[in-house]
């Protein structure tokens, strides 16, 4: 198990504070923010690469927040996979093995082997690391990390610079690897559908702080705060008032909504608060049932359409707020641009946050 407490570092006027971290042995755990937020600051603390002003780290229960970085036995693929450019691809998954702290060099030579069978890399063994492709590098990187024989793996935006079905074939490879060797994995990435492919749980770090961590679904269903729902990309964010335990009123859509139960647990009556809810789980009705909750009539504004999906932006009648609507291609609702419709805000959908409240009022 991975330990991060309290951490503090410092680099260049930039901080990380009180970052705190739990990764379960043989789970993924993804750290996500925007380019700068401190992720890869945070990872070369935890390897060794950067000091620790305060705080510990912790290695299924050892203190390591002092020892070097060959100490640790973590091992790590950086963002730019630092491949060894004149040597050849066996040359750079060796050199873990060579040069490193490894006691049966034999046994693990010949798990390397297996594994770049695995990984389909073998034939590549005598040429040089600078004419492959970025694919195949990728691959060199990950058996040359997992070459030591280490059960922790830190992996810094290592797909990022891959097309999307490059992306997609190692994410597969990735799962099958942490499976195989038991591998307790700390992913960086900004790449929501990563993160939510590879991890079992996630911590969403903002301007070098943690503002969220825990399961895919909690975090992504309900966020805690308005900067992780920015974040997120959900722009559907309401302000909003407690009437009842299961009813609240929205200023921004001049409408009350019934909502579950929980979603007001936390919130006295009439306390200002942010109601919010997720693009894709907006239904746009095709008839006139009434059988549906909260529904808001309105006019489309503008349609934009994608690969897999439509975004449709909806104007609720007497309300300047705009909803965004996720449509998947695969409902062929034949919509356009100022066309009148009807669409539902599902109770079991809609979350609240309470963070920003004076913003709300």
């Amino acid at each position: 198990m991975i330990e991060i407490k309290d951490i503090w570092v410092n680099v260049k006027g930039f901080s990380l504070e009180d970052i705190s971290i739990n990764i379960q042995n043989g789970s993924c755990h993804a750290l996500i923010g925007p380019t700068g937020c401190g992720k890869t600051t945070l990872l070369e603390a935890l390897i060794g690469l950067r000091k620790v002003m305060r705080g510990k780290i912790f290695l299924d229960g050892k203190d390591i927040t002092s020892l070097p970085v060959h100490e640790r036995e973590f091992s790590y693929v950086p963002q730019d996979l630092a491949i060894f450019p004149h040597m050849t691809v066996e040359e750079n998954i060796f050199y873990g093995i060579k040069h490193g702290r490894v006691k049966d060099k034999k046994k693990r030579a010949e798990a390397v082997l297996e594994l770049a069978e695995q990984l389909g890399i073998k034939n590549l063994f005598k040429r040089k690391a600078a004419g492959l492709s970025g694919g195949e590098k990728q691959r060199i990187a990950l058996i040359r990390a997992l070459a030591p024989g280490y059960r922790y793996l830190i992996l810094d935006e290592p797909f990022s610079a891959l097309h999307e079905g490059m992306r997609k074939e190692l994410w597969f490879i990735m799962k099958d690897l942490q499976k195989i060797y038991g591998l307790t994995v700390l992913l960086v990435t900004h790449d929501l559908d990563e993160a939510f492919f590879l991890a079992d749980s996630i911590s969403i770090m903002l301007n070098g702080k943690i503002h969220q961590t825990g399961n895919i679904n909690e975090v992504y269903n309900r966020p805690a705060s308005i900067s992780v729902a920015e974040f997120l990309g959900i722009r559907n964010l309401f302000r909003a008032k407690k009437i009842s335990h299961q009813s609240i009123y929205c200023h921004d859509l001049n409408k009350s909504l019934n909502v579950l139960p929980e979603i007001t647990e936390n919130v006295k009556d009439g306390e200002a608060f942010y109601a919010g809810i997720r693009p894709e789980d907006i239904l746009i009705l095709t008839d006139d049932s009434t059988a549906y909750d909260n529904l808001i009539q309105g006019t489309i504004i503008l349609l934009f359409t994608k690969i897999r999906t439509s975004t449709v932006l909806f104007k609720p009648a007497g309300s300047s707020k705009i909803i965004e609507i996720e449509v998947p291609k695969s409902k062929k609702l034949n919509l356009k641009a100022m066309q009148e419709i009807k669409v539902c805000l599902s109770r079991h959908a809609i979350f609240s946050i309470k963070d920003n409240i004076s913003k709300a009022e």
